[in-house]
């Protein structure tokens, strides 16, 4: 039996909608496996929501919420700037997104480099300031 999937809902001026992670989210973001070896813009939002980058949440949660014609872009903004969930979206939306059936392989995989790359570069940073103390 398979894991069920987090109900990921957010509420926008008293009404709850439910965020959905289909392929409408990932026509939004353009994030369809294509025949490049370029970095994916799926990638790079998840590296943009690792590192708390505004734009990254917002273009995440508006595609998330594209089915519903109801909300305008500026409904969205106006969300993001008032909203005391903010801080916690940018965690929340890499669960959602793990949990997302369409996603849970890619975005794992995804997250699991992009963590690999900054240990990596931690480490390089202490190895370099041990190297300078010691000469």
């Amino acid at each position: 039996m398979s894991k069920k999937a987090t109900k990921a809902v957010v509420t926008i001026d008293g009404k709850k909608y439910p965020l959905v992670f289909g392929f409408k989210f990932l026509n939004e973001i353009n994030a369809l496996p294509n025949d490049t070896k370029e970095v994916d813009r799926l990638t790079l939002l998840i590296g943009g929501l690792i590192d708390g980058d505004p734009e990254s949440l917002k273009q995440v949660l508006s595609a998330s919420l594209v089915t519903y014609d109801e909300l305008s872009e500026q409904d969205i903004i106006n969300y993001l700037e008032t909203s005391d969930e903010v801080e916690n979206l940018f965690e929340n939306f890499i669960g959602f997104l793990i949990s997302a059936p369409l996603l849970k392989k890619r975005v794992t995989k995804i997250k699991e480099s992009i963590e690999k790359m900054m240990q990596m570069a931690e480490d390089q940073v202490e190895t370099a300031m041990e190297q300078a103390m010691t000469n």
